[in-house]
């Protein structure tokens, strides 16, 4: 274990963080956001919106992704 964790602890400081891409970006989430908040339905925002990054780049995200993402809390 220590071997792992201090292979973890110097990819860290190389700026290697690991695991999967972020769907949304800080752009994406404010803008889902403010769809929500004029009321459009949830399908419609993930239509609306593309993954900017990653293997699903310029795919539309999940409604799963996007009900996640709208039921998170501000600056949590």
């Amino acid at each position: 274990m220590a071997r792992v964790a201090g292979g973890s602890a110097s990819a860290r400081e190389r700026g290697r963080h690991g695991g999967r891409p972020k769907v949304f970006d800080d752009d994406m989430i404010a803008y889902a956001r403010s769809l929500r908040a004029r009321g459009v339905p949830v399908p419609e925002i993930a239509r609306k919106l593309v993954i900017p990054t990653g293997k699903n780049k310029g795919r539309h995200p999940s409604l799963a992704s996007v009900y996640r993402v709208l039921g998170e809390q501000v600056g949590a």
